[in-house]
């Protein structure tokens, strides 16, 4: 089956041929970030967009209806990852980044943002991505599904070398020897004219356990997605590997079965990608009966786990020279009592405490703001700056001192002029360089408050 493939950024359009787009440049000129897909792909999307299933409405969020040129259209949210339409069209999305090396650094490369999307998702939290190694994910020429393809079948060969686990099952078969147990009301049913035969139950020691399933149902639907020849010679051999072993017919109930004992270590990455590939290719039924692909995440937790994973690795020493790193922070709240409870939690994505104290107070933001704006606020959302504001008020005692983190673009390359709240709260909106990994700050804590007069 020739599978039709595209690539978009976040935040682009997907249109139709069916309302009279094409590619032909002779007919006319596209904005960059739009995609003519054909109309029996665009109308799958628009069904699963419009369901009212709740299995269908999982996709809803990488999609928003939306016009161009006055026709109705698709844009993509700000999830990246990849996206399959039920006839088997594979959309790419890849975030917007800036590339300084670039001779037009508003378009990157799709290699540049494919690089720096597979660096950051390898501190994405709770996916098989964290331990990946640099060498495993590295060819960024490689569409995004098949480099997901190809991580799962290097870590299910290194499972194969290392040996498949089997395990005691038990089993219910009519016999010729007796072995086990007989079962007597069966015994009665099946075999009453049959005195030669046994209805017995017993364990054997096999290769059907859940986790073998799950590994075999994967390497079925890998091996009719991988349209490298690589990736389809080893989803072939493996496979082979697997014959004794059915595939799942209860993925869910078989991931609940999976017991990761002592002997079944190395299983666990083999299995955290199993449940990746799994969990996006279940069938969605909707007018008809979809079978979609959606393996895709939100930038704005990617982009919070990578400055953390960055922060952790290398804290600035403008922080200070004690300070320490906290994620997940949780404990406050806006309202301090409604009917005896507190209400509205505030979990800033970051923290520097000194010896346990908070020290600053830090919010990762996905967008990309211009520091050349004054006039339109750098494209800083007000309700942002609401947000630092509660959340000084009730994390910070001592020096008052928050950021904002957002990436750096070709026009915010440096840090901001501090901003004063009321009270004496200081905010520094700071750039982070995607590539290095790093903020890009002026000596924090050197900056002297200006004396402000009543």
């Amino acid at each position: 089956m020739n599978i039709k493939s595209y690539c978009i950024r976040e935040f682009g359009f997907l249109v139709s041929e069916a309302q009279g787009f094409t590619d032909d440049s002779s007919s006319q000129v596209l904005a960059p970030n739009v995609v003519v897909l054909p109309n029996k792909a665009y109308e799958s999307l628009m069904a699963l967009q419009y369901s009212e299933s709740t299995r269908d409405a999982d996709i809803q969020p990488f999609l928003k209806p939306a016009t161009y040129r006055r026709k109705p259209a698709l844009q993509v949210r700000n999830y990246v990852g990849v996206l399959q339409t039920a006839c088997g069209t594979q959309i790419e999305v890849l975030p917007k980044l800036y590339n300084p090396s670039s001779a037009n650094s508003d378009v990157s490369s799709d290699e540049h943002c494919r690089e720096i999307l597979l660096k950051m998702l390898r501190t994405l939290r709770d996916s098989p991505f964290k331990n990946s190694g640099r060498a495993d994910i590295r060819d960024a020429k490689m569409p995004l599904l098949e480099v997901y393809i190809s991580q799962f079948l290097a870590l299910t060969n290194h499972l194969v070398k290392r040996g498949i686990r089997s395990d005691y099952v038990q089993v219910q078969k009519n016999s010729k020897f007796l072995k086990g147990r007989l079962l007597v009301s069966q015994q009665i049913r099946k075999n009453s004219i049959h005195s030669e035969r046994f209805y017995i139950e017993h364990t054997e020691y096999q290769v059907n356990r859940p986790a073998n399933r799950l590994i075999k149902t994967a390497l079925m639907k890998v091996a009719k997605l991988a349209r490298s020849n690589r990736n389809q010679r080893l989803a072939r051999e493996l496979s082979f590997v697997f014959e004794e072993v059915p595939k799942s017919h209860d993925v869910a109930g078989d991931f609940q079965k999976v017991k990761i004992d002592r002997g079944m270590q190395h299983y666990q990455e083999v299995l955290a990608w199993t449940k990746l590939l799994l969990s996006g290719l279940g069938p969605t039924a909707s007018a008809g009966t979809f079978n979609t692909l959606s393996l895709l995440y939100p930038m704005e937790r990617i982009f919070e786990d990578y400055v953390a994973h960055c922060l952790h690795k290398n804290m600035p020493e403008s922080l200070g020279a004690d300070a320490r790193l906290k994620t997940q922070v949780r404990g406050e709240a806006l309202v301090n009592d409604h009917n005896g409870k507190s209400m509205f939690r505030l979990r800033p994505d970051l923290m520097a405490t000194n010896t346990g104290d908070p020290e600053w107070v830090m919010d990762t933001k996905w967008k990309l703001i211009n520091g050349n704006s004054r006039a339109k606020n750098y494209g800083i959302s007000q309700s942002d700056m609401y947000q630092l504001y509660a959340y000084g008020h009730k994390y910070l005692t001592g020096d008052k001192k928050l950021m904002l983190i957002y990436p750096m673009n070709e026009n915010f390359e440096e840090q901001l002029p501090v901003f004063i709240y009321e009270g004496g709260f200081e905010l520094f909106v700071v750039p982070f360089d995607l590539m290095k990994g790093e903020l890009l700050y002026s000596n924090l804590l050197a900056y002297e408050k200006p004396d402000i007069e009543a």
